[in-house]
């Protein structure tokens, strides 16, 4: 990856301004993505081609910047701050790497995955190396809060995905269950990522807390967000097919709604019954009628918007939580990316 590559991999993009107070660390974690590829001369270049087809993929790289931008809030940027910002991304580069292959998904935001280029057990391999590299770089903040923190992460993550593989194709996920599913997927490492900037920019530990629940507001309104996009967007909006979540049998706050509201029965009953039927009765054959007739009944619900209303309300407590830190242009970033999150369409 060039310094070419580095600048486009933060410009262009709704989340310009609020890299601006941190430009030069974030493009130094970016720097620190592509040297970790740089580092493999074995097998013919066989394993840097790999890792800098993972490494480099196009991104927001949100996580890191809510690192930045915490620790800033209290001191100048430190290489520390760096080190801890680069974990976070390379945990999450090393999750997506895990969730494409649990989902024999064939691309990510436009890009062939790893599994598809070099199949299940090189991608496994190398989610593993990335995990394994994140952990060094906390490692080298010197703090054994941040490393338990991440490795509390790590189990989270691994969590929501074992159980979302374990609750697929089951009609009666609750409310509760969902919640507890992306608080573990996705807000974990969002909280995580706020905590970690300001423990390393020596915030009071109320302070902290107070960026640990933005964090783990913002990552919760994120990823019902997402949820959401998943019901009324193109699969080229998305980078990735639409309307799969039900496909693959996995509830999230919409359909739980509707169930919610009509519990004896529904068509996201009919399509889960229609799936288990397929299932028993040998290869597995989707019933696109049931999956076309649940995906609009819930489009057609209203429970689309309330679970937008639900992540709005989350983005709220999540920028009231910046009112008690100093009014800096880093908080000011942080409460723009609220603001975005909160109007995501795609």
């Amino acid at each position: 990856m060039t310094g070419s590559n580095v600048q486009q991999m933060t410009s262009a993009s709704p989340y310009e301004e609020i890299y601006d107070p941190i430009r030069p660390e974030l493009q130094a974690v970016i720097l620190n993505l592509a040297s970790l590829a740089q580092e493999q001369g074995s097998h013919e270049g066989a394993m840097a081609e790999r890792l800098e087809h993972v490494l480099s993929a196009p991104g927001k790289r949100l996580r890191p910047a809510i690192t930045l931008l915490a620790s800033r809030l209290w001191r100048n940027p430190s290489e520390l701050d760096v080190m801890m910002g680069t974990a976070v991304e390379l945990l999450h580069i090393a999750t997506l790497i895990h969730d494409d292959t649990v989902d024999a998904a064939d691309t990510r935001r436009g890009r062939e995955t790893a599994s598809n280029l070099w199949g299940r057990n090189v991608a496994v391999l190398l989610g593993d190396y990335v995990f394994a590299a994140a952990a060094r770089f906390v490692c080298d903040t010197n703090s054994v809060r941040l490393v338990r923190r991440f490795s509390e992460t790590i189990m989270e993550l691994a969590r929501g995905e074992l159980n979302e593989l374990l609750d697929g194709q089951d009609s009666h996920v609750t409310r509760e269950s969902y919640y507890q599913r992306i608080y573990d997927k996705t807000a974990s490492l969002f909280m995580t990522a706020s905590e970690s900037g300001a423990v390393l920019g020596s915030a009071h530990e109320s302070e902290i807390q107070l960026l640990r629940n933005y964090g783990y507001k913002l990552g919760m309104a994120y990823q019902v967000l997402d949820d959401v996009l998943d019901y009324n967007s193109t699969s080229e909006e998305l980078g990735k097919p639409a309307g799969n979540d039900l496909k693959e049998g996995v509830l999230t706050l919409p359909a739980v709604m509707l169930i919610e509201a009509e519990p004896e029965s529904n068509a996201v009953f009919d399509w889960f019954k229609a799936a288990r039927n397929s299932r028993d009765d040998g290869p597995v054959e989707i019933d696109m009628d049931a999956l076309v007739t649940a995906l609009k009944a819930v489009r057609a619900s209203g429970f689309i918007d309330e679970s937008r209303e639900v992540a709005l309300g989350w983005i709220d407590e999540a920028r009231e939580s910046l009112s008690g830190l100093p009014q800096t242009e880093e908080r000011a970033a942080l409460e723009k990316l609220a603001d975005l999150t909160g109007a995501r369409r795609s």
